[in-house]
């Protein structure tokens, strides 16, 4: 899914938005406002590279996310690299062989998202003290990675290294050891900036970024989804419920690196037992409860319909991101639906 696929989706459900009262626009606008900021505002990480050259880009990025990378254009001294269909990064390569001209202009250019350290158990302090001043020049605010090569004892001799100089206090500083297990694209991911960590996560495969996006992603479409069951006109909102599941099942699908397209997300739904609408699903049982509830109406439509959609959300992410197979994504799905019980002689 590109970005003018998604800028479709969105400006559509704008577009079913802009038909309810005036009242419930402006909660639902600003719950959008992070999907909008990860989602459409996305651009590559720009990450520069400094240290050890032994492993060359190509080499590094290979090992960071377990895929094969093609190496794209340059541009003042900023190369891209991408995976196909799943996105591409920045990299200034600013260690020992790449002369300071070179790096002045490319930061010049751009200002780097992340600073990475690459660190040998061979080389001395003296190397480290080069990269310390190519770190400096890419400015305080900077975050930077140690990424120690060699296992722990690697890994608490950088980190000893950073903790040394004073030129380090004010930035966000992590060591990490690929040898020992630690996850390095998590690390990274984690300290991007927002309009970054997505497609950096779709490249790398990184599972728990791509969970913590989508769960981010969950929580607003269920808050949107229960002011949207509010709604006091019977059926009114059915077709924006509708809309928004199947908006959210493919972005879902978009964070897991996987290729989307509504007619997946609609054969998802429909794999759940969805396939005759999720809206009125959930508004029949909202029906149901309000028997029990009758001053209450409106406020349990709008539960069910955040409830439910969290329910199709988790069962998302369970399925596409966590790899969970369909039979158990399906368990997840009816465990979590509010009123499960009512809904037994509609789900296969």
């Amino acid at each position: 899914m590109n970005r003018d696929t998604l800028l479709t989706l969105y400006d559509r459900f704008a577009r079913l938005v802009e038909k309810l009262p005036g009242g419930l626009q402006k909660p639902i606008l600003r719950e959008l406002g992070p999907i909008r900021e990860v989602f459409l505002e996305q651009r590559p990480a720009r990450i520069i590279l400094l240290g050890s050259p032994e492993k060359s880009v190509p080499e590094f990025l290979h090992r960071l996310g377990g895929k094969l990378v093609e190496t794209g254009d340059s541009e003042n001294g900023w190369r891209s690299y991408r995976v196909p269909e799943r996105g591409e990064i920045l990299i200034l390569d600013a260690r020992t062989e790449t002369p300071q001209s070179v790096v002045d202009a490319a930061l010049a250019r751009y200002h780097p998202d992340l600073a990475l350290l690459l660190s040998e158990s061979h080389e001395d302090e003296k190397f480290f003290e080069s990269a310390v001043r190519r770190a400096t020049a890419c400015g305080a605010k900077v975050p930077l990675i140690g990424v120690a090569f060699g296992g722990d004892p690697e890994r608490a001799r950088l980190a000893a290294l950073f903790n040394a100089h004073h030129e380090f206090s004010e930035r966000r500083i992590s060591v990490c050891s690929p040898e020992t297990g630690t996850s390095l694209p998590e690390a990274i991911c984690a300290l991007l900036p927002n309009s970054t960590k997505l497609e950096f996560a779709r490249l790398t495969g990184a599972k728990e970024a791509q969970a913590q996006i989508a769960g981010s992603l969950l929580k607003s479409f269920t808050a949107v989804c229960g002011v949207i069951g509010l709604q006091p006109i019977p059926l009114a909102d059915l077709p924006i419920l509708t809309a928004l599941q199947t908006l959210m099942v493919s972005l879902i699908i978009h964070t897991s690196g996987k290729p989307v397209s509504i007619r997946l997300a609609g054969e998802f739904l429909g794999a759940l037992g969805l396939n005759i609408g999720a809206g009125m699903i959930f508004r029949e049982g909202a029906r149901a409860v309000i028997k029990f509830v009758p001053l209450w109406g409106n406020a349990v439509s709008g539960f069910v319909a955040g409830a439910g959609t969290y329910a199709i959300g988790r069962a998302s992410i369970a399925y596409f991101i966590e790899e969970t197979p369909i039979t158990e994504t399906k368990k997840i799905f009816r465990k979590l639906l509010p009123g499960r019980d009512s809904f037994k002689r509609r789900l296969p």
